[in-house]
């Protein structure tokens, strides 16, 4: 079956949208949304959970952990099954890990449960993330290609601003339980949605080139075969290069949506104004995630997104080093959002981009996967640093680090493409 995105040039010309293009990247920011509302909802209620059960900042770092885990999995070992099977089967199966994780997670007992649920919530959120990167970049015109991919990006801050605000107020009313079991709710919801609306098919047509020039067989080349594509001359230093920005980017990314709730609270403020502290990064996230889809129109993203990173170090520094009044304090975790989270997803259609259609579910699977790596640390280490009582402007300076290296890393990347 051809790919998407020749459905989506029309007699107008390859640069028109149709309304299958515009539905299946309005589809996709909406399943994105779930995603930000599954992952960020633990960060919210943290500090509750953990008056709760009476667990400290190292166990609330391994179950933030888990999810993270769990993203690798889906992202390394299911996500590339859509190169094969196509995008929806995986997709649709994506969302029902989600829902059934996130309802077992509302009724977890205690930390080891909550922490398989969390792995297998994470399976399908790894795996939606690199087929809906793949789905977009393939249903959208050419020229329009990283704007669909950044605004398909862009669902998981939005829905988490709202997630934070409504935790803020139901929470003391209805306790964290609730909170996991509403959003259980919204993931199984999309369902239908998804069956509507996804295209069915293999995204490339049956002897077709591959990444590396040759031809692909009636059945396409085996997983390990594609894994093997990414490495083919072509795309080695490239693959080499997305690698280490999406693990170091994660590292630093997970490690602020985790918790800055808690350091809010550690700045100075209430845990209600935490949790509005949360949900303003994640206002900031969508906002500088829009900017950038809609500055790549114009600017080459490895000049855009080492920028927005660059002046992301610059804010978490000021907000782990100055004291501040609230407000003060607010603007700028609404800025670390603008210029962290609008940067780093400037990585996905830097991604999306840098594979072919045949093996690109795969490449961005598999840097989803190599990225949960530094996601998995990035947490678990704040968590460490935290409870040995390390100060603000230290732990802030220190992941500072590996976000330039991140920065360094995505201009590479745009370098090494053909």
């Amino acid at each position: 079956m051809a790919l998407a995105s020749t459905s989506a040039a029309s007699a107008d010309g390859p640069d028109a949208w149709t309304r299958k293009a515009l539905g299946i990247v309005a589809l996709c920011f909406a399943i994105n949304m779930a995603d930000g509302v599954d992952v960020t909802i633990l960060s919210f209620i943290a500090p509750r959970l953990q008056a709760e059960w009476g667990i400290g900042a190292a166990t609330m770092g391994n179950l933030f952990s888990a999810g993270l885990i769990g993203m690798a999995i889906g992202g390394m070992f299911i996500a590339p099954l859509a190169d094969r099977v196509g995008r929806r089967a995986v997709i649709l199966a994506a969302l029902c890990l989600m829902s059934v994780g996130m309802f077992a997670s509302s009724l977890a007992p205690n930390v080891p449960v909550l922490f398989a649920m969390r792995v297998l919530v994470g399976s399908g959120i790894g795996t939606v993330l690199a087929a809906m990167a793949a789905l977009a970049a393939e249903s959208a015109p050419p020229a329009q290609r990283n704007l669909a991919v950044g605004v398909v990006q862009a669902g998981y801050p939005f829905a988490a601003v709202f997630t934070g605000l409504i935790v803020a107020h139901a929470l003391p009313i209805h306790g964290w339980q609730a909170m996991l079991l509403g959003a259980a709710v919204l993931t199984v919801v999309l369902l239908p949605a998804a069956w509507l609306v996804l295209p069915q098919g293999r995204p490339a047509l049956a002897g077709g080139p591959d990444a590396a020039g040759g031809p692909v067989s009636e059945g396409g080349p085996s997983s390990a075969g594609k894994v093997g594509q990414l490495f083919a001359p072509a795309l080695r230093a490239r693959t080499i290069a997305l690698w280490c920005a999406v693990f170091f980017g994660l590292m630093v990314l997970y490690f602020i949506v985790s918790w800055i709730p808690k350091l809010s609270i550690a700045a100075g403020l209430s845990e209600t104004t935490g949790i509005y502290a949360g949900a303003l990064y994640n206002l900031g996230a969508f906002v500088g995630t829009m900017a950038m889809s809609l500055l790549a129109l114009r600017v080459p993203l490895g000049k855009l997104v080492p920028t927005m990173l660059t002046g992301a170090g610059v804010a978490m520094v000021v907000f782990g080093s100055i004291a501040m009044p609230v407000w003060l304090t607010l603007v700028v975790a609404f800025l670390i959002g603008v210029l962290l989270q609008g940067g780093y997803n400037g990585v996905w259609p830097i991604a999306a981009g840098a594979y072919p259609g045949a093996v690109r579910a795969t490449g961005v699977g598999w840097a989803i996967g190599v990225g949960r790596g530094g996601a998995v640390i990035g947490p678990m280490l704040g968590g460490y640093l935290m409870a040995a009582q390390a100060p603000l402007p230290a732990l802030f300076g220190a992941y500072c680090v590996p976000l330039l290296i991140c920065a360094a890393a995505a201009f590479l990347v745009e370098r090494h493409k053909v």
